[in-house]
């Protein structure tokens, strides 16, 4: 039987982060081909080269997502795959101070081929709020959804954003957390704290206290202090702005 060679470390854990945070939209069916998430479960189970490549090749016809992480890694010099660039797109990093305005544009712009309509996207690239960054959150509070799958509604809005949480108590298969949701208040959007009881599917070991990420209801990874707070810090910087944003395009009505 030939061997297959097994990655580092540092490469299976961006791969596996990159997989974890596509599972939930895609088991719903709103993001990516239909049952990836059957090669992100062989994957993470088993991360060799050949259930690496099989993952990554799932992961680039996302349409809300691969084109995020070309972006940044162009604009630092890397791969969409590095580590650094999985955690800006998801989580958030430095590198997202690095990409331009303009490329983020056109970014926004490319997603026409994807079945965004012509006249949306042309308004989102041009309405482009000054110092955003290509976050995930940008793409849910001020993109919205590629897919007519899904409705932009607020509570779907809510429930796409890579919240961050901290552990109440461990529950089998699930657990309850601190957390918070989206909501809409005389036409801006905002956060409130909410405790809540969210599913655990990859079965991470939680104590009272820990950090935590969700994404559509399902606790995606356990994240460090750090983390936390820059998933806190790049969504309330995004937040603001999309705010901003609509505030000057009422004052222009």
């Amino acid at each position: 039987m030939p061997f297959v060679p097994v990655l580092c470390r540092k490469e299976i854990d961006a791969l596996k982060r990159a997989c974890l945070y596509s599972t939930p939209p895609n088991v719903l069916g709103y993001c990516g081909p239909g049952q990836s998430w059957q090669s992100f479960q062989k994957f993470i189970s088993e991360p060799t080269e050949e259930n690496a490549l099989a993952a990554k090749e799932k992961l680039k016809n996302f349409s809300a997502l691969f084109p995020y992480l070309e972006l940044i890694a162009r604009a630092n010099s890397k791969q969409p795959f590095d580590a650094e660039v999985i955690e800006a797109y998801w989580i958030g990093n430095k590198l997202l101070e690095n990409v331009s305005h303009r490329e983020i544009q056109k970014t926004i712009l490319s997603f026409q081929k994807f079945g965004l309509p012509r006249a949306i996207a042309e308004k989102k690239a041009t309405e482009l709020p000054e110092g955003i960054v290509p976050h995930h959150s940008m793409h849910v509070l001020y993109v919205n959804f590629i897919s007519q799958k899904v409705k932009p509604i607020v509570q779907n809005l809510s429930n796409c954003m890579v919240q961050w949480a901290k552990a109440i108590e461990a529950r089998p298969n699930a657990a309850s957390v601190k957390g918070f949701e989206l909501f809409s208040e005389a036409g801006e959007l905002k956060l409130r704290e909410k405790e809540k009881t969210v599913q655990n599917p990859f079965n991470f070991q939680l104590n009272s206290g820990d950090f935590v990420s969700l994404h559509w209801g399902n606790i995606v990874e356990k994240i460090s202090a750090r983390e936390f707070k820059g998933l806190k810090s790049y969504t309330f910087k995004n937040l603001k702005r999309v705010n901003n944003n609509s505030q000057d395009s009422r004052q222009k009505e």
